[in-house]
């Protein structure tokens, strides 16, 4: 069984699977396709702080080559999240030199963000979008949690996009397929994935 499912449409085959794994992977592609600009899109305009409270856009972001971003649930009240973001910023050198920095955006105000990158020493870029407006410009938020007294809601669900130097989504990676309350949000693509993905493009 795959330790992980996830899409990277650049890069991966469903036909070097085995069927089981096909079917599992065409299941996650199902669900990734109903979430965000798809591979070859341009990606939408993204305007929001960093934890340090500094306005930041698409441009600001991007590296020699373009930008990663993965959109996550909350650094503050979500401990797969935080474990995500964790393991991610070892290779945050490593992303920087490929060409493609990498950014975790959340739901979380820029105070938190600050707050916990100053806690965990985190030197990646944090985004804060406490009102989801970019979560729902890229059509990412997690529609389990339609219940606006509700901790989650406006979270978007895990997902990251590879997005290039004209702005155009070039890869995009998803996890577990299954939203809320099925959890399919506990598994991650790892980091290592991610960055050996962007060097090879």
């Amino acid at each position: 069984m795959l330790r992980t499912l996830f899409i990277a449409l650049a890069i991966f085959s469903l036909t070097s699977l085995p069927a089981q794994a096909q079917g599992a992977l065409e299941t996650a592609a199902d669900a990734a396709s109903r979430f965000g600009p798809s591979v070859g899109q341009a990606a939408p305009a993204l305007n929001v702080m960093d934890a340090s409270g500094a306005p930041r856009t698409l441009d600001s972001l991007m590296g020699e080559e373009g930008v990663v971003i993965y959109f996550n649930r909350s650094l503050d009240w979500c401990p797969i999240c935080l474990r995500q973001t964790l393991e991610l910023e070892p290779h945050a050198e490593a992303f920087a030199d490929a060409g493609w920095p990498v950014t975790v955006l959340t739901y979380d105000d820029a105070d938190t963000l600050g707050q916990v990158a100053e806690r965990r020493g985190l030197s990646l870029t944090l985004l804060a979008d406490p009102d989801s407006r970019t979560i729902d410009a890229f059509g990412v938020r997690d529609p389990i949690y339609s219940d606006p007294d509700h901790l989650a809601y406006g979270v978007p669900y895990p997902i990251t996009f590879v997005i290039d130097r004209d702005g155009v989504v070039v890869a995009k990676f998803w996890h577990e397929a299954g939203l809320g309350d099925q959890r399919g949000y506990a598994t991650r693509i790892s980091a290592e994935d991610v960055l050996a993905a962007v060097q090879a493009r």
